[in-house]
């Protein structure tokens, strides 16, 4: 039996394992995949850390950790017909059981008859291998390499936010520039927002979303959102907001910046019980909407970010913060907040 490096987690509590575990085996509609980078998401990190949202997810260990990567297909099951053996490729998390009212209805990506999800209730990339069902498995763009398209699992959630905050011609605000934030400034601008405000508490951060199209910095420690999203719009308010934060606070504040009949999009985790302290006023009555997201919508926003990506326009190479070796994931955890982008893991040096 072949074997191969892994990271799991198969205790709950913080922390990871270094292991040696099978290649997993094909099936008929399966692809294998050989690890050619992986990247580090802050949801990887709560895994890792044992955040109390992810204790109430439940889920069965151990598991193989990770869900953002590119590589190289090494073997396909006698079914598949849409990728071959040498092909780059990356994965979408979501696994899709494509029978139910919400896969045969447009919304597989959130599939309600127990959805498989990388690195958690189905085993993840942080591996030299790692197996996946044909539907999840998406070809690499020509101009990529496989360091970037380990961004791509995020670059397409910036992108799904977006189709649902529609900024073309708009003022947004995208609340919360780590590295998903700073790829939703910067696809924002290249789909024509008019103004684009971005906030974080990180001035090095917010200076990068800057380089990427933002047109106005705030300071959420120093700076007032709600009087500077007012005054930017002539006292209308901002068309939408994208909120990446997942904090109370943060969020009222989108609220009150919204003009009437305005979108707010939740990306951000909200780890505990969430209260909008002007609910009548601020959402009921001015008509807004509230909306969320959970992952990409499969594949529109996949296909859309491709086209955008193949332009040249958005240089992939600039979300890969650092760089890091396999045995580093403890290191790697450890300093994952100093990092803008993410760190990357090229397997070939493992």
């Amino acid at each position: 039996m072949k074997t191969m490096k892994a990271i799991i987690k198969d205790a709950r509590k913080p922390g990871a394992t270094y292991a040696t575990v099978p290649v997993p085996q094909v099936g008929d509609m399966d692809v294998l995949i050989r690890v050619k980078a992986f990247a580090l998401c802050k949801s990887d990190v709560d895994v890792y850390e044992w955040t109390p949202l992810v204790e109430r997810a439940n889920y069965a260990l151990p598991f193989v950790m990770g869900h953002e990567f590119a590589g190289e297909v090494a073997a396909v099951g006698r079914l598949v017909t849409g990728v071959a053996v040498g092909d780059r490729v990356a994965g979408e998390t979501h696994i899709p059981c494509g029978t139910c009212y919400t896969c045969r209805t447009g919304n597989q990506h959130i599939c309600t008859n127990h959805m498989g999800v990388l690195g958690r209730n189905v085993d993840g990339c942080f591996a030299e291998y790692i197996r996946m069902p044909e539907i999840s498995v998406v070809k690499l763009p020509d101009n990529l390499t496989f360091e970037q398209g380990a961004l791509l699992e995020p670059f397409a959630t910036a992108m799904h936010a977006l189709q649902k905050a529609n900024p073309a011609g708009r003022n947004i605000a995208i609340l919360g520039t780590g590295t998903i934030g700073l790829m939703a400034v910067e696809l924002a601008s290249f789909l024509g927002a008019a103004q684009i405000i971005a906030m974080d508490i990180s001035e090095g951060k917010l200076l990068q979303s800057q380089k990427r199209g933002a047109t106005t910095l705030v300071n959420g420690l120093k700076d007032d959102f709600v009087k500077i999203a007012k005054e930017r719009t002539g006292g209308t308010g901002l068309d939408a907001i994208v909120d990446f934060t997942g904090n109370e606070r943060v969020i009222n504040q989108a609220v009150e910046a919204l003009r009437a009949a305005g979108t707010l999009v939740h990306v951000g985790m909200v780890e505990k019980p969430l209260t909008f302290a002007n609910f009548m006023y601020g959402v009921v009555y001015k008509e807004l909407t509230v909306t969320g997201i959970f992952g990409r919508r499969m594949f529109e926003s996949w296909e859309m970010l491709f086209a955008i990506l193949r332009t040249g326009k958005i240089d992939a190479e600039g979300y890969v913060g650092k760089r890091m070796k396999f045995e580093q994931m403890d290191e790697a955890v450890a300093g994952f907040g100093d990092v803008v982008g993410r760190i990357v893991f090229p397997m070939d040096e493992a």
